[in-house]
């Protein structure tokens, strides 16, 4: 299986991650059974 891996980067909804669309994301990867990462720049 690939590794994956999901950079946050900023803070806030206009500059930076939107904390549903990382959140989901994160739901998501586990859901699926993928090993992930994250790196917050």
């Amino acid at each position: 299986m690939k590794k994956v891996g999901v950079v946050l980067s900023g803070s806030g909804v206009y500059d930076g991650t939107e904390i549903h669309e990382a959140v989901l994301t994160l739901l998501a990867l586990d859901r699926a059974g993928g090993p992930g990462g994250v790196l917050c720049a």
